[in-house]
């Protein structure tokens, strides 16, 4: 069953922001803070990120396994995730599908969080898991450089699948986060976990 707010994560006061519409592929985007995991807490960078205006809906330390929630499921992330023009106006790509759930990780993007201690990371999977989100990481391994990077059409198509994503490949956004992550490590702790989508063949400061 579904939950708006995730069993055992500690509950942050986040900004009031439009709610989800409802209809398509549902999406988490992962992000990095650009924060030391030994320095800063879950809750610390949640209440920066809502004082920022940036609230994501779950801000995570893979250090010591502690989440902060600061919106629920059915709120949209303060977050810009990357925008494209659209019958004469600009979508955020944070206003599509069933749910867009943003995970902020407290790490810094030049060192992969993937590298080391991943405390807490299966009830979160969990969790995206119950709000319909794939295991699947439909746009390849995120952190590529610029000049290597797909180009709009190639992102737009991953996105419309639905998944995981980095902040960087998000359509429209100029972000770099979340580094170069390793999806394998990422998605797959559970046994039979794929991170590649079916059928044929994206920093906070």
């Amino acid at each position: 069953m579904a939950r708006a707010w995730m069993a055992g994560a500690e509950r942050i006061a986040g900004a009031t922001v439009r709610t989800a519409p409802g209809v398509g592929v549902p999406r988490a985007v992962w992000t990095v803070t650009g924060t030391d995991p030994e320095t800063w807490s879950a809750r610390e960078e949640a209440l920066r990120l809502v004082r920022e205006g940036g609230a994501a809906h779950l801000v995570w330390n893979p250090r010591t396994g502690a989440i902060a929630q600061a919106l629920a499921a059915t709120r949209r992330s303060g977050l810009p995730l990357g925008s494209t023009p659209w019958s004469g106006r600009e979508l955020d790509h944070g206003d599509e599908g069933r749910v867009c759930l943003v995970v902020a990780v407290v790490s810094p993007e030049h060192e992969p969080f993937t590298d080391g201690p991943l405390a807490g990371l299966e009830p979160i999977l969990d969790w995206l898991g119950s709000w319909g989100v794939p295991r699947t990481w439909p746009a390849g391994p995120p952190g590529r450089e610029r000049a290597h990077r797909p180009g709009t059409a190639e992102r737009a198509r991953a996105w419309s699948r639905g998944g995981h994503f980095g902040h960087d490949q998000v359509p429209g956004s100029t972000s770099t986060a979340p580094g170069r992550v390793d999806p394998e490590h990422l998605l797959g702790s559970r046994r039979g976990a794929s991170t590649h989508a079916p059928g044929p063949g994206g920093h906070l400061r």
